[in-house]
Parts: structure tokens; C-alpha cells; sequence
């Protein structure tokens, strides 16, 4: 909005975005002053919308269209069909399957996962529909997933499919965590913006703190038909001997599905899930490999998840200015794989146990707490890194543009001279 502002003239522009609110202050070469505000009453997951409107401004700053024609080219993008319903639910439903499997999970609990998100995505595209804010569309979503989870996996268990309910609600939590929104808050406080990231931070840890009471209250409601009891849960790496490669081959594969099932959850453009997927590939490897290097221990959890955001972010960032898109579109799917659903869940699930499991509460409570920093740290190191190196970047081309015809002269009088 900024550099729109400043496209067609005006000598200050001051822009404010805040989740709910724009504010844009306009001062123009004459002295006049213009101030604007715009509500904000829904948003959501749509990254091909935004690589459109980020080319939409990109070419409203290049060519100055006259402003009739770029407010119709603003209201034509913002009525024009970018998402189709049915690949966002198959990419929800995906989400949930294959990171059930991801988190300690086996094949048997990914059909119920697929079944449950599905319906969740059904029931969010109804809710959409609805005069409701997101946190009571949350709390329905959750509340509805933990319920038929639940009940899904104790119908499964009769017939004789052995599903885990806590695998599979972690699969169906990672289609509503707030983790981006979280980090992202973090980044704008980290870079100077106080009052959107404080605002973001609120709205995330209330959402976080919604989607564990929805799950929360279906695990109360339903804990005599369901065992939830346990502190341990039968996965994968307990059903097969376990050995090093065959534990970071599986987290590979599962996480590169993941990865490009997410891409179709945030409707990403075509043209890019090659590039998103590469990103999530490379990012996925220093995760594995820092996991393997620290044998998987909690302890460590802020550095094991630090190194590959940071390496994300940094990737993300780069490929961003080669294809001239947003770095969030890479980078959405490169850290999904650490955005802590599973911990979350664990603290849910000893908050609401008969026993009320204080010290297991309050350890996977602080392993969900760092991981959510140690994303944001990442992504701000990142974020700052590019904000030192764009204005040495800009003084160098304007140094090029003015010595360039010079040099080029001085070039072709010395070959002259030679002659």
C-alpha cells in the first residue's frame, strides 16, 4: 500500500494493517491530507490470491494505470474465482491423514483422519457462509472433530481396525493450528511493528487456546466410551525394529506428502508447488538430520526446530526474488512439518485427564511454547538478514546506473586509443 501510495505521488504515505483494520495517511505534494480506514470481517488461506494481488500491485506501481482502471482491476480480482472448494477439502483431508502418520501414527489411523477433516472442511464451508466470528467457527470445528474422531475411532476398534483417537484429533489440529499467524505476530513485534504483532500474537493464542478447549471438552464429554488414560500411544516406529534411516526415510516421505498436500489446502498456484515442494524437501532434511543429531530429545526442541526455519525462511526468501512472488507462499509449506500440532495436543490431553496430569501438561506446554519462538526467531533472522542486504543492494544498482554509461564511454575511448 505504501509504495501505491507513493506510485502515483504522494510525498508521505503511513499505513497501519492490523487483523481486523487497514488505516492508510496520505499527504500529496500540494499539502493535502487524506486519511482511509477499512474493516476487515474475514480473511483466509488463499496463496493464490495473494501471489495475484502482489502482481496486481507490482503492475499498479510499474505502470501507473490511471486510478478508475486500477480500482477495476482491484474489484475484479477480489470477485474473481481463485479457489476451488473441492481442492481445498481434499487438501484439508490430506493434511490430516498424512500427518497423523507424520506424528507417530500408523496406515490404520489415517482413514479416520481423512474421514474426520473432510467432514470439518464441509462444516467450515457451511460456517463460512454464516455471520460468525473465528473463534466460535473454531470451536465448532474443533469441538466436531474431537467428537467424531472419537467416536469414528471407537466404531474402527469394534470392527477390528486398530486406530489411535490421539493420532488421529493431531492430524485433524493441524488443519486449524494457528501457527503461521502465531510466528508471523512475532516477526512484525521483532521488526518494529508493535501493534499488529500484538494484536496477531492475541488472536493466535486465543485460537490455540479455543481449538484446545473444543478438543478438550469432546474428550471430557466422551472419555468412557475412549481410553485416554495412556501416556504412551503404539506408532509406527514401536510396530517395526527401529533404525535410524528407516525412522528418517519415513519422516521424509511422509512430510514431502504433507508438504504438497498443504499446497493444495492453501490453494497454491500450480506454477509453484514444484518450487514450494523443493523448499519443504531441503527444509525437511536439516529437520530430519537435527533430530537424528540430537536422538530426538525434547530438551533440544528450540535448536532442532531453529536451524531449519531459519534455513526455510533464508531458502524462501531467495527463491522468492527469483520467481518475483511473496516469501510466505514458500514458506507456508517448507515449516509446516514443525508447527507443533502434536504438542499441543499432548497438553491438551493431560490438562483434561482424570488424573490432571500438572508436570505432562507443563512440559509438552513449554515444548509447544519454544517451538512456536523458535519459528519466530527463525523467521525474523531471516527477515532482518534481507532488510540489511535490500538497501546494499539498491545503493549498488544506483551506483551501476550512474557510473554504467561513464564506464561503458571510458571503455570505448581506451579501445580507441589502443588503435
Amino acid at each position: 500500500m505504501d509504495r501505491i501510495c507513493r506510485a502515483y505521488g504522494a510525498e508521505e504515505a503511513n499505513v497501519a494493517a492490523l487483523p481486523s483494520m487497514r488505516i492508510a495517511r496520505v499527504r500529496t505534494a500540494d499539502g493535502n491530507q487524506e486519511s482511509h480506514m477499512k474493516r476487515v470481517y474475514s480473511t483466509s488461506n488463499n496463496l493464490a490470491l495473494l501471489e495475484r494481488y502482489n502482481q496486481l500491485s507490482r503492475d499498479i506501481c510499474h505502470n501507473r494505470y490511471p486510478v478508475n482502471d486500477a480500482l477495476k482491476k482491484c474489484h475484479d480480482l477480489a470477485h474473481s474465482k481463485t479457489r476451488n472448494k473441492w481442492v481445498t477439502i481434499a487438501g484439508a483431508s490430506l493434511v490430516s491423514g498424512i500427518y497423523s502418520i507424520f506424528f507417530g501414527g500408523t496406515i490404520a489411523d489415517v482413514l479416520p483422519a481423512l474421514i474426520v477433516a473432510f467432514g470439518m472442511s464441509l462444516l467450515n464451508e457451511v460456517l463460512s457462509k454464516r455471520s460468525l466470528n473465528a473463534y466460535a467457527t473454531t470451536f465448532i470445528l474443533s469441538l466436531v472433530g474431537g467428537v467424531f474422531s472419537v467416536l469414528l475411532c471407537r466404531f474402527l476398534n469394534i470392527i477390528g481396525l486398530p486406530c489411535q483417537c490421539a493420532y488421529v484429533m493431531i492430524g485433524t489440529i493441524m488443519i486449524l493450528i494457528p501457527g503461521l499467524l502465531t510466528t508471523n505476530a512475532v516477526r512484525d513485534m521483532f521488526t518494529g511493528d508493535l501493534m499488529s504483532g500484538t494484536f496477531q500474537l492475541l488472536n493466535g493464542v486465543l485460537l490455540a487456546v479455543v481449538i484446545a478447549a473444543g478438543y478438550g471438552v469432546s474428550i471430557l464429554a466422551l472419555s468412557p466410551i475412549a481410553d485416554f488414560t495412556r501416556n504412551t500411544f503404539v506408532g509406527w516406529y514401536d510396530l517395526i525394529e527401529n533404525t535410524t534411516w528407516f525412522r528418517a526415510l519415513m519422516l521424509m516421505i511422509s512430510g514431502t506428502l504433507g508438504a504438497g498436500a498443504v499446497c493444495l489446502f492453501f490453494n497454491l498456484n500450480l506454477k509453484r508447488i514444484g518450487w514450494a515442494i523443493l523448499a519443504s524437501v531441503l527444509a525437511l532434511g536439516v529437520y530430519v538430520g537435527m533430530l537424528e543429531a540430537f536422538d530426538y530429545n525434547n530438551d533440544y526442541v528450540f535448536l532442532i526446530v531453529l536451524i531449519p526455519t531459519l534455513f526455510a525462511a533464508i531458502l524462501s526468501e531467495i527463491m522468492a526474488r527469483i520467481i518475483k512472488i511473496p516469501a510466505t507462499i514458500i514458506l507456508v509449506p517448507a515449516i509446516i512439518a514443525v508447527v507443533p500440532g502434536s504438542s499441543l495436543y499432548y497438553t491438551m490431553e493431560a490438562i483434561v485427564s482424570p488424573n490432571m496430569a500438572i508436570m505432562p501438561a507443563a512440559e509438552w506446554g513449554t515444548i509447544c511454547i519454544l517451538t512456536l519462538l523458535s519459528i519466530a526467531v527463525g523467521i525474523c533472522a531471516a527477515t532482518v538478514l534481507f532488510h540489511l542486504i535490500s538497501p546494499v543492494k539498491l545503493k549498488f544498482n544506483r551506483f551501476n546506473k550512474a557510473v554504467g554509461p561513464r564506464s561503458s564511454k571510458f571503455k570505448n575511448k581506451r579501445k580507441n586509443k589502443d588503435k
